[in-house]
């Protein structure tokens, strides 16, 4: 599926690129990590991995949460570890590269505005699933999620700081 959409995505900026007669690798990386973040997103929450399920093989009931901090103190209590590793790590992870994308490529967004568009993406996945009959709406995933954006928003933030400093530079310079 993956390929799939990078393959048209190839052709899409490829058919751009001929009729404005421009090419910039950094505006093409730039549009990239955006398309990419999304692509993850789309893919990740409509055709999740089977991975590490151990309810694997038998039927499972949708199940939709309103109260916030519901399902994370059940992945917290729960008996297996990969469920809160997978439910929580997983929420957060996801969303990491939006933050981190959405400052790379429009430099008008504050960190804040990017925290806001990663809820309405994420609240837009959401009512998605309440939808889609075998995904569940988790009011949880949509506070995991937008903690996911802002610190991808914040690791951004922080790294452009430290790679214009010049003690950045002397301290990467004594390491390697």
């Amino acid at each position: 599926m993956m390929l799939m959409f990078l393959l048209f995505w190839v052709l899409f900026r490829g058919v751009i690129l001929l009729w404005k007669r421009r090419f910039s690798v950094k505006r093409e990386l730039k549009v990239l990590t955006i398309s990419l973040s999304l692509a993850f997103i789309y893919l990740l929450t409509v055709f999740p991995f089977p991975f590490f399920n151990p309810y694997a093989g038998f039927e499972m009931v949708v199940k939709h949460n309103v109260v916030p901090l519901d399902s994370i103190r059940g992945s917290l209590n729960h008996f297996y570890y990969m469920v809160p590793l997978r439910n929580i790590g997983g929420n957060i992870i996801l969303f990491i590269p939006l933050g981190f994308a959405l400052l790379f490529r429009f430099h008008t967004i504050t960190g804040w505005r990017a925290v806001g568009i990663g809820f309405v993406v994420s609240l837009m996945v959401e009512t998605c699933q309440l939808f889609m009959g075998y995904r569940s709406f988790d009011v949880d995933d949509l506070i995991l999620n937008t903690t996911g954006t802002g610190i991808g928003a914040f690791t951004f933030t922080l790294t452009s700081k430290l790679t214009k400093k010049e003690t950045f530079s002397l301290f990467v310079r004594k390491i390697g």
